[in-house]
């Protein structure tokens, strides 16, 4: 763990010390990254948690900046495995650099052995809004390294965990995602490139944290609600609404199913 100097607090926290600092819990069986708009039936379900604090306390952290996120960590114990949940994220079209919306990522790696990351993503035109997209793969069209790293490292999707998710009601089959800078959304022409390269939605954060984790030996599953599609690739041709209600059931199924899966 290193310090900044200048400013007096940490910078890096490879091993997770800052972890067990803010929920006295030295490992975690899931960490779980989504918006708590996505996160209200398990709210509901779990009450509150052991512990929770500041997302931004930790190393390298910083507070969320977009609408609808939290700048919140909860440690929560289920049936005797604990799960750590960010209610918000970094994301890179707010600013910051890879180092720091990757920063929770890489000082929870040491801490879990698996991750799941539930983000928001615009459909290209083959699949409706309203549904989950499970996280196959992705293309990286960021125009920046997904992260900090002093060496090329191999990294993927866990394949297992995936196809366990496209099981559940209100989930497809696993597919292609496209990493894209933001915060606009993709236009017709970029949409019809990316359909062409194999994507089925487009993102702008979570691609990189997952592969800091899984470059680090977590395995990690993503889903991505569909919550718009491009202007005129959609069946009626237009712009489609954002969806109002984000199926937070769903993301509670997806959590125990995961747990489930890692038994």
């Amino acid at each position: 763990m290193s310090v900044q100097n200048a400013a007096g607090t940490w910078d890096e926290d490879p091993d997770g010390a800052s972890i067990l600092l803010a929920t006295g819990r030295a490992r975690h069986d899931l960490l779980v990254v989504a918006e708590p708009a996505l996160l209200a039936d398990l709210d509901d379900d779990w009450g509150a948690p052991a512990s929770r604090v500041r997302l931004s306390f930790l190393p390298g952290v910083s507070a969320p900046g977009t609408v609808g996120q939290e700048d919140a960590l909860a440690s929560y114990e289920y049936r005797g495995r604990g799960v750590l949940i960010a209610r918000g994220r970094t994301a890179a079209f707010e600013g910051r650099p890879a180092r720091r919306t990757t920063a929770l990522a890489r000082t929870v790696a040491s801490q879990v052995p698996a991750a799941l990351l539930v983000t928001r993503a615009t459909s290209l035109g083959g699949l409706a809004p309203g549904g989950f997209l499970p996280i196959a793969d992705h293309l990286n069209l960021g125009g920046q390294p997904l992260f900090p790293s002093s060496r090329m490292v191999e990294a993927a999707w866990d394949e297992s965990l995936t196809a366990t998710l496209a099981g559940l009601d209100g989930v497809g089959e696993p597919g292609v995602v496209a990493l894209t800078p933001g915060p606009v959304r993709p236009t017709r022409a970029e949409a019809a490139v990316m359909a062409g390269m194999g994507a089925q939605a487009a993102v702008c954060d979570s691609v990189a944290e997952a592969m800091a984790l899984a470059a680090r030996g977590v395995r990690v599953a993503g889903l991505a609600y569909l919550d718009a599609e491009v202007a005129g690739t959609g069946a009626a041709g237009a712009a489609a609404t954002p969806a109002q209600l984000p199926a937070p059931q769903v993301v509670r199924a997806a959590v125990l199913t995961a747990l489930g899966a890692l038994r």
